[in-house]
């Protein structure tokens, strides 16, 4: 992250995170997924299993996926998910959750509060929050 946006790398990640992102059960069939989200602009989906978030399936990964399947009628959305899925605490500093991403190669990290999901944070976002709306970041730095 460049100097520009180190003044705001001591803020909370819950502040810029997508508390809502798309979600999909494990056995979901990703056609159908496809399907259900064309009409929403969405970049990645959690996947969860039993209750759980396991992972991630980045739009990406469902464009790789249709280019390379043979048989687009039976793959389930677990044959793509990225697991497992790393997380950050609601309070982390978004330093923190931008050093795990760096870490590990990743765009995008959850954000959790006492092990449940709360939402999802991505570099663009950070970057593009930092670029266009510096005023409003501002008022959540404690001085």
């Amino acid at each position: 992250m460049s100097k520009e946006y180190s003044e705001f790398c001591t803020l909370p990640c819950k502040v810029l995170m997508n508390k809502a992102p798309p979600i999909a059960q494990a056995s979901e069939n990703i056609a159908a997924l496809t399907n259900r989200l064309l009409d929403i602009d969405y970049k990645v989906v959690v996947v969860y299993e039993d209750a759980e978030p396991i992972g991630l399936v980045t739009l990406k990964d469902i464009m790789k996926w249709l280019v390379r399947s043979e048989n687009k009628g039976d793959a389930l959305l677990k044959d793509l998910v990225t697991v497992p899925l790393i997380m950050v605490g609601l309070d982390s500093p978004l330093q923190e959750a931008l050093d795990l991403m760096d870490k590990y190669d990743i765009k995008t990290i959850g954000v959790h509060e006492d092990k449940i999901l709360k939402g999802l944070l991505t570099q663009n976002s950070v970057r593009e929050m930092c670029e266009l709306y510096p005023h409003y970041l501002r008022q959540y730095i404690v001085t």
